[in-house]
C-alpha cells in the first residue's frame, strides 16, 4: 500500500503522516508527530504538502490547527485531474521533441547483399523517391535485382523522379503504364557508366558503388539530404527527357 501511494507521488513522509491521519481521524501535528515518530517540525511540513495538494484539510478550533485526511476517492478525482492537465500540455511537449536537433547518423553496407539493404530501406521508407545514376552500371553487379526493385517499387506505389543515364532510355520496364505512371525520367549522356548511383528518399540520402565489390552508404543528415536536393534538380534541369 505504502509503495502505491509513493507511486502517487507521495514522499516517505508524507505516505506515513496521510496513513497515521487515516487511522486516528482528526488530529493536531503534535498528535500525529507522535504517532508517527516523526519530528513535529517535519510532520508539520508535511502535513501543509499534503494540504497543499488536496488530500488533507485543515480546520482551525479556537487557536489549534486540526487536520483531517481526504476520503480516499480524492485520489482518484486528483489523478483525473492530474491527467487532464498533462493531456492539455502534450501538443507543447510534442513540439519541444520535434524542436530537438535532428538525428543523424551514417551507415555502411559492404557486398552485393549490403547494397541490397539500401535499396530494401528505400522500400521500407516508403517515401517519394529521387534518384541520379547508371541503372544498366548497377545492373551488372546486381543482376536481375534492379529489375525486382522497379517491380516492389510498384507494389509500394513509390513515385520516382530520375535522372539516368541515357544508355538506360528504353528499357522495356518504364513502357509498362502502371510504371510509367510512378514514373517522371529524364537522361543525361553524363551519367553514362558512371560508377555510383545516389537515392534521396525522405531525411536521408543513400550511395552505392556498381563496382566489382560494392558498397553502400546510408545518410541521415540534413545538411547532406539538402544538398543532394539541389545536385539532383541541377541534373534536372539539363537532362533530356
Amino acid at each position: 500500500m505504502e509503495e502505491i501511494l509513493k507511486d502517487f507521488g507521495l514522499s516517505d513522509n508524507e505516505t506515513t503522516v496521510y496513513l497515521a491521519l487515516l487511522k486516528i481521524g482528526n488530529s493536531t501535528a503534535n498528535r500525529v508527530a507522535e504517532i508517527t515518530g516523526l519530528k513535529r517540525s517535519t510532520t508539520y511540513d508535511n502535513l501543509n504538502l499534503l494540504a497543499s495538494k488536496g488530500i488533507v484539510s485543515t480546520i482551525i478550533k479556537g487557536s489549534t490547527h486540526y487536520y483531517e485526511p481526504a476520503d480516499p476517492d480524492k485520489l482518484l478525482y486528483l489523478l483525473d485531474e492530474k491527467r487532464s492537465r498533462i493531456q492539455q500540455i502534450i501538443p507543447k511537449l510534442k513540439n519541444l521533441k520535434e524542436s530537438i536537433k535532428e538525428k543523424t547518423g551514417v551507415t555502411y553496407f559492404e557486398g552485393k547483399k549490403g547494397v541490397l539493404t539500401v535499396l530494401n530501406d528505400i522500400l521500407d521508407q516508403n517515401k517519394e523517391l529521387w534518384f541520379y545514376g547508371s541503372r544498366k552500371k548497377a545492373s551488372s553487379v546486381l543482376e536481375h535485382y534492379p529489375d525486382d526493385f522497379i517491380l516492389k517499387r510498384e507494389q509500394h506505389q513509390i513515385f520516382l523522379r530520375a535522372v539516368l543515364a541515357e544508355e538506360d532510355r528504353g528499357h522495356p520496364f518504364y513502357k509498362s503504364r502502371s510504371i510509367a505512371r510512378l514514373s517522371d525520367l529524364r537522361f543525361s549522356k553524363e551519367l553514362n557508366s558512371i560508377s555510383s548511383n545516389v537515392f534521396i528518399y525522405g531525411d536521408r540520402v543513400a550511395f552505392m558503388s556498381s563496382g566489382q565489390n560494392p558498397v553502400g552508404i546510408i545518410i541521415v543528415n540534413s545538411e547532406i539530404l539538402e544538398q543532394q536536393k539541389k545536385i539532383f534538380e541541377i541534373l534536372w534541369k539539363t537532362a533530356k527527357k
